[in-house]
């Protein structure tokens, strides 16, 4: 254990230290952060002399040398081999040095940005799923080595029977539904462009991409109906080319045939800033992380490498995910017992009814800025939460501002793959979860950020039971000219897993504009290490540009007013602030 003058002299800062019974207690002037001490020490004592609690006191009465509990905040050193691959990825992430096991996570400086850099790079050293959800739950190194080990002890997903046809997941199902509805629709392609060396071989690359198919039979399946019931056929083998042009590096967004694999287009374009991949693939046979395996794969497959087993192929997870009842019902049918009633967001049009189910989309795009993203990132770290939570918590404030309402719903997406074995399943698993808020005036926004924060950990911890599935239970009728249960819809897009590494560079998944909507409002928060930067898509038979851009202002306007005071009341931030929802054609904002 370090002595007293070891510790006066590493912290000139404390006016008195006293050690006693493997602990530190300082008296200083100023706040000292206990992680940052325990830093300083740790370039000169070995893990075993580590104090096991460093401990701010008033004095040194005898009465204020309390021992304290050892499950909070106790110094405790990587245990096991999972342990230490969290303690040295959480260090390397977080700047901190001698990060022990059951230290606070976001206490010593995570945020969302951090938390999604611990759960791929977990998963990738690991060889286990690990994912968002669970790091927000279990905020300390030991807590979340624990989930782990319950993961890698759970029953593997059953391989299901083989078949001529399988039933379609809860999540293609709503997709195959809306696609059959309107053919013409590019609402669920997912378009992007991704750059290429100079000296890519076209023919090496298709074979790759070739060989990536042949491995994945959800990207050799049909779909189709079967006694009036959707199903998905997986074929032996289907047709795929690499077409080679010159011209621009676009590809252009064409309506696909669900019953006419493979569902993903590719061409490399020769353009004057190099060669160009442009891909696009069908939503109901993939979404965000399997867009980066497919490219991870390709390029294993690309530099001549062969890459690991798939342990279950998407077929086995929709047999599993319609064979019973999910987990998480019981949680999702308390929250919407009684159905929230739709929000009354002030629009420049009348909604029109027997609409289709995706409308013109526009895009207003702005920088929340480097000052303004260090101060929320700061203010994450002072409440204990995550920048994703401050931000919904700043998105439900405008919604209750904009609609004078108390209680919102707002959709996000969320990753869904629960189940044992489905890190590297290619296909969509992808779910979207409902977050219902009681956004109270007398409230603080301190008060609501916690109860935020709360709601968000509950809903991820329960993100596997499908959407639509609690649609039909509580909202047995609904109305058809909007999305059930939500009207708007938030998300980041992380920048851990928005990329992949491809033939020797990184490049970003940046899923280009199709022109729908399928929401009335869809924000998109893209974040980078120095600012965040947000892609806010609207009904644009709803909204005229300059309102979203007003709805924009708004939204910074209450982020602001909250890092200057967190204890403001909610009231004070969506009373003066309310969108008047006077004449169709205009909104008023008051500021």
């Amino acid at each position: 254990m370090a002595d007293v003058d070891t510790l006066t002299r590493l912290w000139p800062q404390v006016r008195e230290v006293a050690v006693k019974g493997g602990c530190a207690y300082v008296v200083s002037d100023d706040y000292l952060d206990p992680l940052h001490l325990r830093g300083l020490l740790a370039r000169e004592l070995p893990d075993a002399e580590l104090p096991r609690h460093i401990v701010q006191v008033d004095s040194l009465d005898p009465a204020d040398l309390v021992e304290p509990d050892d499950r909070f905040g106790a110094y405790l050193p990587p245990r096991d081999d999972t342990e230490r691959v969290l303690v040295r990825i959480a260090e390397r992430l977080l700047g901190v040095p001698k990060l022990g096991v059951l230290d606070d996570f976001y206490a010593a400086g995570g945020d969302s940005l951090a938390a999604t850099g611990l759960a791929v790079e977990a998963q990738r050293a690991l060889g286990v799923g690990v994912s968002l959800a669970a790091v927000l739950r279990h905020p300390t190194v030991a807590g979340l080595a624990e989930e782990i080990g319950r993961a890698r002890a759970a029953v593997p997903l059953p391989r299901a029977e083989a078949a001529d046809a399988y039933p379609l997941s809860p999540q293609q199902r709503r997709v195959f539904l809306a696609q059959s509805r309107d053919p013409a629709s590019v609402t669920y392609n997912l378009p992007l462009l991704v750059p290429l060396p100079a000296d890519v071989d076209g023919a090496r690359l298709a074979d790759a991409f070739r060989a990536v198919i042949a491995r994945h039979d959800i990207l050799r399946t049909a779909f189709g109906t079967e006694g009036g019931r959707p199903v998905q056929r997986v074929l032996p083998a289907v047709p795929f080319d690499l077409p080679e042009v010159e011209g621009t590096g676009t590809l252009p967004v064409e309506p696909f045939d669900l019953a006419a694999p493979p569902l993903l287009r590719a061409g490399l374009r020769r353009t004057g800033d190099g060669p160009v991949l442009a891909l696009d693939l069908h939503h109901i046979v993939t979404d965000g992380l399997s867009l980066a395996l497919l490219l991870r794969e390709v390029d294993t497959v690309y530099a001549g490498n062969e890459p690991p087993p798939v342990p279950a192929q998407y077929a086995d997870y929709a047999v599993w995910a319609t064979a019973g009842e999910p987990p998480g019902g019981d949680y999702w049918r308390r929250r919407f017992a009684e159905p929230p009633a739709p929000l009354r967001l002030p629009t420049d049009a009348a909604r029109l009814t027997g609409r289709p189910a995706t409308a013109r989309a526009g895009t207003v795009e702005f920088d929340v800025g480097a000052e303004r993203t260090a101060a929320l990132r700061a203010l994450a770290r002072r409440e204990g939460v995550t920048l994703f939570q401050v931000l919904l918590a700043c998105y439900a404030t405008f919604l209750a501002a904009a609609t004078g309402g108390t209680d919102v719903t707002v959709g996000t997406p969320v990753a869904g793959r629960g189940a044992p074995g489905l890190d590297a399943t290619m296909g969509m698993l992808v779910n979207t979860v409902c977050l219902r808020h009681r956004v109270r005036p007398e409230a603080t926004f301190r008060e609501l950020l916690t109860e935020v924060a709360h709601d968000v950990v509950d809903a991820f911890a329960h993100q596997d039971y499908p959407f639509d599935t609690l649609v039909a239970e509580v909202l047995p009728v609904r109305d058809q000219d909007r999305h059930p249960l939500f009207d708007t819809l938030f998300a980041m897009q992380h920048a851990e897993v928005a990329a992949a590494d491809f033939l020797g560079r990184r490049v970003e998944l940046a899923v280009a504009p199709t022109g729908q909507a399928m929401f009335d409002l869809d924000m998109q928060v893209y974040e980078r290490a120095d600012s965040l930067r947000v892609h806010w898509a609207y009904d644009a038979g709803l909204f005229l540009p300059g309102t979203v851009r007003a709805f924009a202002d708004l939204w910074l306007e209450i982020a602001d007013t909250v890092l200057a005071d967190p204890g403001v009341p909610v009231g004070e931030l969506t009373g003066a602030r309310r969108v008047a929802a006077g004449a169709p054609s205009t909104i008023d904002i008051e500021l």
